[in-house]
C-alpha cells in the first residue's frame, strides 16, 4: 500500500489535532482488541479477513476525522486486497522471524505465523491473538500518523 496522498477538507486550525490523535488511537485499540479476539478462533485466514473489512471501514473514518481526504481513492475491492496483502506481509515477516528462531534453538519445528499457531493449545492461541492485536494496531498506527503529519503540516501553512 503506498502512502496516501491526502487533500485537506475540513481542515481549520480550530481542530486540535493532538486530541484527534488520542480519540484515534483509542479507537484503533478497541478494534485492535476485536482483531485478537477473532486470531484466535482456529479458522485459516478468518482473522485475515475480518482485519481487512474493519481497516477498510476504519482507515477512511480515520482520515475524515482529521478533516482530510484520500486523493488515491480507490475502489473498495482494490483497498481490501491491498490491506490483505500488507496484513499478509507484515505477518509473513514475523513468521519468517519466528522460523529463525525456532531453528536456531534447535527444535526444528516450523512456525508459520499466527495462522499455525491457532492449533497449539493456549500458547498458542495466545500468539496468534497477540499478532493479530500487533498487526491490527501497527496499520492503523501507521495510518494516523500519515494523517496527523500531513494535517498538522497543512494547518502551519494556512
Amino acid at each position: 500500500m503506498s502512502s496516501p496522498n491526502f487533500r485537506a477538507t475540513n481542515l481549520n486550525q480550530n481542530l486540535n489535532l493532538d486530541a484527534i490523535r488520542r480519540e484515534c488511537k483509542d479507537m484503533v485499540k478497541a478494534r485492535a482488541k476485536i482483531s485478537a479476539g477473532v486470531a484466535i478462533i482456529p479458522v485459516p485466514f478468518l482473522d485475515v479477513a475480518i482485519d481487512v473489512a474493519m481497516l477498510s471501514k476504519l482507515l477512511p473514518e480515520i482520515t475524515a476525522r482529521f478533516g482530510l481526504t484520500d486523493t488515491n481513492a480507490i475502489p473498495e475491492h482494490e483497498r481490501q486486497k491491498s490491506l490483505m496483502d500488507k496484513a499478509l506481509a507484515i505477518g509473513g515477516l514475523v513468521a519468517v522471524r519466528g522460523v529463525v528462531n525456532q531453528t536456531v534453538k534447535g527444535f526444528g519445528t516450523r512456525l508459520i505465523g499466527k495462522q499455525v499457531a491457532k492449533y497449539i493449545p493456549l500458547g498458542g492461541q495466545i500468539f496468534a491473538g497477540t499478532m493479530g492485536y500487533i498487526i491490527f494496531k501497527k496499520i492503523a498506527d501507521d495510518h494516523i500518523e500519515q494523517c496527523y503529519a500531513f494535517a498538522k503540516q497543512t494547518q502551519k501553512t494556512a
